[in-house]
């Protein structure tokens, strides 16, 4: 706000030196300083700016120096008193090969030739001269998000990881509150041990949780597939490894640009919502917060439908020719957090055919979207009408306080067992990877309620996993999210703008060239 006569001098050689037109500086008696453009050789790229910290000389002139800080190019922090005795007539040259050199350029190679007695310190001090490291290689962290698993399967670290679990408001919503800690200190009373025990029925001796394993695997086989410009760390909601951990670990060697990709095909507030929220509060809370995008659901992506395709053909064969019918069962939601998704309150769950398909109403309903994914996975795999149907499983209620959504999956295995079903396919899209829900509520509970109605052989097709498809499909979605371009396409749609009275209009021609430049680097950075 006050400048010193020190302060005034060193703006009035600016000023000079901008008459010159080598270079434009700018000056603040706070110490800090605005980059401003300069001419630089057509060859060498943007030089960047960086403002050295005013630091205390052997002549006690600290406060002159502070007071007189100016900024040339790359960053250079000049006092006023050099910029006085040398850069007049010199300025011009070696600004510009400062530039050159903080950018990565070949001073040799530049016009014009330099002398062997030129003095290009500039009067500048070590400790004042900043020329920044240029931080080109920036890497992108890749963040799988999911719910979490329990530590081990004593009854102790179940009903742990369930009490965080269930305490989320977007898992369990029950109003007031009060009646929502009652529920759960019932479900938290009973619960454990029979979950423990279906845990003990899927738990790997040495891996532990089916769920974590199958997670490392992908996250290490995507981190193979992607390269070095990327780093993929998991991150669980309500056990290690936390979000919280991940988060910071990246921060650690760098890492501030996340790409947060939540482990669900479809949008759920219980799942997606839940572990977007608990993410978004993480990354809240670290000092540096970091920089986050998102993975949208792709339940209707080519990517994962293919990947899906690939794994179900292997086990039932084209058309499910190896089984009398396939039955897509998607995990359960209460019908209130669908029904909350409909801005119009008119269509979900107000129809008989809602789900028919996804509209602008149901968008966001989880339901819709499971509906889509079964059409879309059924003619894919050229399965007839009738030969395929829909379940939803995992329902968590207490004499039917809460309502969740149908048709009920341990429901329909009776149902067609008793219809003539000899061998049925269950398939869960809704995960992407084997866990508790698919390998023991499916492949021991529900092999067991099959055989029970009538039926043979209930053939359990595995999730995706860390299967080859599927690591291609997630990069590509990965690298699609980061690609930032106006489609080509688009563009050449698009409506021409009206410039107001007394604008000229830009010029159609340059505007294209250069919105098709940037583009082009766009398009060689993801490369």
């Amino acid at each position: 706000k006050h400048f010193s006569k020190q302060g005034r001098a060193a703006g009035q050689v600016a000023g000079a030196m901008s008459r010159a037109t080598a270079v434009q500086t700018a000056m603040l008696g706070t110490g800090l300083a605005v980059p401003l453009r300069t001419a630089v050789p057509p060859q060498a790229p943007a030089p960047r700016f960086a403002v050295a910290p005013a630091t205390a000389r052997p002549d006690g002139s600290s406060r002159r120096a502070r007071e007189a800080t100016v900024v040339v190019l790359a960053g250079a922090a000049l006092s006023q008193r050099p910029l006085r005795r040398r850069l007049r007539k010199r300025l011009a040259r070696q600004a510009a090969r400062v530039a050159l050199l903080a950018t990565g350029g070949n001073a040799d190679s530049a016009a014009p030739a330099w002398g062997a007695d030129d003095d290009l310190s500039m009067g500048i001090s070590p400790e004042e001269l900043v020329v920044p490291s240029g931080f080109r290689n920036r890497r992108t962290g890749i963040l799988l998000l999911n719910i979490g698993t329990p530590a081990s399967t004593s009854v102790e670290d179940v009903r742990s990881y369930l009490g965080r679990f269930l305490a989320d408001d977007r898992v369990i919503d029950i109003k007031p509150p009060f009646l929502k800690y009652i529920l759960l200190q019932i479900l938290l009373a009973t619960r454990p041990q029979s979950s423990a025990e279906n845990y003990k029925r899927i738990w790997d001796p040495v891996r532990g949780s089916p769920l974590l394993y199958n997670s490392e695997d992908l996250a290490k086989a995507l981190q193979h597939e992607l390269g070095d410009n990327f780093l993929v760390r998991i991150g669980m909601a309500y056990s290690e490894p936390l979000v919280e951990n991940a988060l910071r670990s990246m921060a650690a060697v760098g890492v501030d640009d996340v790409l947060l990709v939540p482990m669900f095909p479809h949008y759920a507030s219980s799942t997606t919502g839940s572990i977007l929220a608990n993410a978004y509060r993480t990354a809240s809370e670290v000092f540096c917060t970091p920089f986050l995008r998102v993975l949208p659901p792709f339940y209707d992506n080519v990517l994962y439908l293919d990947a899906m395709r690939a794994g179900i053909v292997e086990s039932i064969g084209v058309g499910g020719q190896e089984v009398d019918h396939v039955l897509f069962s998607f995990h359960g939601v209460p019908e209130r957090q669908c029904m909350q998704t409909d801005d119009t309150q008119q269509t979900c769950l107000r129809k008989p055919d809602c789900c028919a398909s996804v509209t602008r109403a149901n968008r966001n309903c989880y339901r819709a979207q499971c509906f889509e994914t079964a059409r879309l996975l059924a003619r894919t795999l050229e399965l007839q009408d009738g030969k395929w149907s829909i379940g939803f499983q995992s329902r968590l209620t207490l004499r039917g306080t809460i309502q969740w959504i149908r048709p009920y999956t341990d429901e329909a295995l009776g149902d067609l067992a008793r219809k003539g079903v000899r061998k049925l396919a269950v398939l869960a899209p809704s995960f992407t990877a084997d866990c508790v829900e698919t390998l023991e509520e499916l492949g021991i509970q529900g092999r067991e309620q099959f055989e029970e109605a009538g039926g043979e052989e209930l053939v359990v097709v595995p999730c995706l996993n860390s299967s080859p498809e599927w690591v291609q499909g997630l990069a590509a979605m990965v690298r699609d999210q980061l690609v930032v371009a106006v489609p080509r396409a688009a563009r050449a749609v698009e409506p021409k703008a009206v410039a107001p009275k007394g604008v000229e209009p830009p010029h159609e021609q340059e505007g294209a060239q250069e919105l098709e430049g940037t583009v082009e680097k766009v398009e060689v950075n993801n490369r």
